[in-house]
């Protein structure tokens, strides 16, 4: 008999003897009593996510968080305004689980020192050492186990500015798509208007090459595969690549530009990291890392192959910008011998991804890594715990759907019209090797066949003729300037009431178009407006051009009358059939309206539909874009602009040279001498250097 049987047979024994029975009391008691010492110290989490959980939506949302420092105001600020979001925090040592322990647990947040993490029994706790950011895994495996169908992962110390961002939802929205081009990364950096940096495990061969700077612009129900990564940016201080740092002056806090989600369709990676990154429940299984890696290398590899996968499972991955800041920069503990592999062997793993779409088990990737000595047998050990672990806490594999690369890559987007969104300036390498940014702010393109339409709000801004022909003159040798007064005559002038404060000023496209009716195409900006012709070379004159479009608020409906808009197209079958057609449901966005570009056999169509418009006085940044939308049938361009709100306008010229990049910039009030002359000096600073 062995000691358990043993036991058990003594115990029998003295709970059948009727002369013993108080100690059977006694012995009941004492069951109860260490019971209840469970449930205290450690039970008590257990039983308590068990009740939260109890509801079939209570738990369907987790945050993990690794936690190297003591309770961060972030993480309580975030506990407090999160709703139907859970919190895992994972402590990274059994220092940390003292810092912790004061801190009470909510019924949002629970915090997992060393001692709960050994208790939940995971096969993959044997491979993973204190200190180390592998151990967020548990995390990951604790928050499914609890019920998680979507995962979001956030460092410790980053704020909100925005806790919407946690639900980002792309139905019936307009996203962005970047084009393939020979295997070439995106920057996504670039694209939301920071094109001098790059991320953290970009692909370095990549930097030199020319980069397509065409998107496509597009209603996200259109493209048929489901978002299962959203990669969020990180304002304040990115994760910047290694090379950037160490070779550039210290750098500053970044503020990047908001723009429409930037989803990555088959063959475009894009590097992936864990520090504001939500997962759904088909990617799970592959959150492990390759502990072999150094830990920011292992980030970057495992999103690599997350990604191969999500196309596989018919789906994508989204960039998009967020609220979400980082003050404090750890870029001081940089080490770059450290993340070597990021550019020597990053090019192995990406082309065993691009030449094998054949491969279905993440299990035959990392073999083959193993084989070129990339990874080591314990990354494949942990891997097949981390599946043993899953099964363990009842993952439903059966939900993933897989499916072949090569029919994706056909039949992802579908579309019969179409926009662009065009990034002018990519980044360059020069001869020497070093990395720079080139500015080609001088262009020997001179457009002839364009005609350049300047609009003026106020009559009296005539004395603005001969610096603005001065301007733009070199590059359009045919501009006309459009009043709101007869007083003024010309050839080169045109009479128009409406363009006053330019509320209607699309108006005076019919007048225009009357007068000059054989022009290749009309560019028309507003007087307060600065073009960077240099910019508009790689740009498609066959097909119209706008700014990016908005939803309306209904603050701002109610201002402009947005309900006139809908009576408008809901009695135009077409009109209203086109709406419906680009954007998926029928609605109307705005944008502004000081920029845009009509090619010729647009113009008659165009001023039909706005003279309709003009009639129930639309207002010009409804109108405009709206027009745009029923005649999209044909392609348009969306072009990458910088507006200039509150504070930023008193120093506009600052912005000028903060956004070198873009195609224009607004308001720069040329009505101000001053403002002409340090127009003047930046266009003369920008031809005659590169950065």
């Amino acid at each position: 008999m062995n000691f358990s049987k043993k036991n058990n047979f003594i115990i029998n024994e003295i709970f059948t003897h009727k002369s013993i029975h108080s100690i059977k009391i006694i012995l009941l008691i004492c069951c109860f009593l260490n019971l209840v010492f469970f449930f205290f110290i450690y039970g008590n989490l257990g039983r308590k996510i068990n009740f939260l959980c109890s509801s079939n939506n209570s738990c369907k949302k987790w945050i993990v968080i690794i936690s190297f420092n003591s309770p961060s105001l972030s993480i309580i600020n975030l506990e407090k305004n999160i709703i139907n979001w859970k919190i895992v925090v994972i402590g990274a040592n059994r220092l940390n689980d003292k810092k912790w322990k004061r801190f009470k647990f909510s019924n949002k947040l629970f915090y997992l020192t060393i001692k709960d993490q050994l208790k939940l029994n995971y096969r993959i706790n044997k491979y993973l050492d204190s200190n180390s950011y592998f151990r967020k895994s548990i995390g990951y495996l604790f928050a499914i186990q609890y019920g998680a169908k979507e995962i979001y992962e956030l460092d410790e110390n980053l704020e909100f500015g925005d806790h919407k961002d946690l639900n980002l939802n792309l139905d019936n929205s307009i996203v962005c798509y970047g084009k393939k081009n020979d295997n070439l990364m995106i920057n996504p950096f670039a694209y939301f208007g920071k094109k001098h940096i790059w991320p953290r495990g970009f692909k370095i061969n990549d930097l030199g090459k020319s980069i397509n700077n065409e998107f496509g612009l597009i209603n996200s129900s259109k493209i048929q595969l489901s978002p299962l990564v959203y990669q969020g940016l990180i304002n304040g201080c990115p994760d910047i690549d290694s090379i950037y740092l160490v070779t550039r002056i210290k750098q500053k806090e970044s503020q990047f530009s908001r723009n429409y989600p930037l989803i990555y369709t088959p063959g475009n990676y894009v590097p992936i990291n864990s520090k504001n990154t939500r997962y759904l429940y088909e990617i799970f299984p592959l959150l492990i890392f390759f502990i072999s890696l150094e830990e920011s290398i292992a980030d970057i590899w495992r999103g690599y192959i997350i990604q191969y996968f999500a196309w596989k499972y018919k789906g994508c991955v989204v960039y998009y910008y967020s609220e979400i800041f980082q003050k404090k920069c750890t870029y001081e503990k940089i080490n770059f011998i450290q993340e070597k592999k990021n550019y020597f062997e990053l090019n192995e793993l990406l082309l065993l991804l691009n030449s094998n779409s054949d491969i279905n088990d993440p299990l035959d990737i990392l073999k083959i890594l193993v084989s070129k000595n990339i990874l080591t047998k314990k990354d494949i050990e942990i891997y097949k715990e981390f599946l043993n672990d899953l099964i363990y806490i009842g993952y439903d594999f059966s939900s993933i759907n897989n499916e072949e690369i090569g029919k994706i890559l056909k039949d992802c987007i579908k579309t019969d019209s179409e926009l662009k969104l065009y990034l002018p300036s990519p980044i360059h390498l020069s001869n020497n090797g070093n990395i720079k940014i080139f500015e080609h702010c001088y262009s020997k393109k001179i457009y002839n066949d364009i005609l350049l339409i300047i609009n003026y709000n106020k009559a009296e801004y005539i004395n603005l003729n001969k610096y603005m022909k001065k301007l733009y003159n070199k590059y359009f040798p045919n501009i006309i300037f459009v009043y709101p007064s007869s007083e003024y005559m010309g050839e080169n002038i045109i009479s128009c009431n409406e363009s006053f404060h330019g509320f209607y000023s699309y108006k005076c496209f019919s007048n225009i178009y009357n007068k000059y009716p054989f022009y290749q195409g009309y560019l028309f900006i507003n007087d307060d407006l600065f073009l960077k012709p240099w910019e508009l070379e790689n740009l498609d004159f066959k097909i119209p051009w706008f700014f990016e479009l908005n939803h309306p608020t209904k603050d701002w409906c109610k201002h402009f009358h947005c309900d006139k808009m809908y009576e408008i197209l809901s009695k135009n079958f077409e009109w209203k059939e086109n709406i419906i057609k680009f954007f998926g449901t029928f609605t109307i966005q705005t944008t502004l309206s000081d920029f845009y570009y009509l090619p010729n056999d647009y113009i008659h169509k165009f001023c039909e539909i706005i003279e309709i418009m003009y009639n129930s006085k639309i207002f010009l940044e409804i109108a405009v874009p709206t027009t745009h939308i029923i005649l999209s049938s044909k392609k348009y361009q969306i072009v990458y602009y910088e507006g200039l709100w509150g504070e930023d306008r008193k120093n506009a010229i600052n912005n000028l040279y903060k956004h070198y990049k873009e195609i224009s910039i607004h308001p720069i009030k040329f009505s101000n001498y001053d403002l002409q002359v340090k127009v003047n000096n930046y266009i003369n600073f920008t031809n005659a250097i590169y950065y």
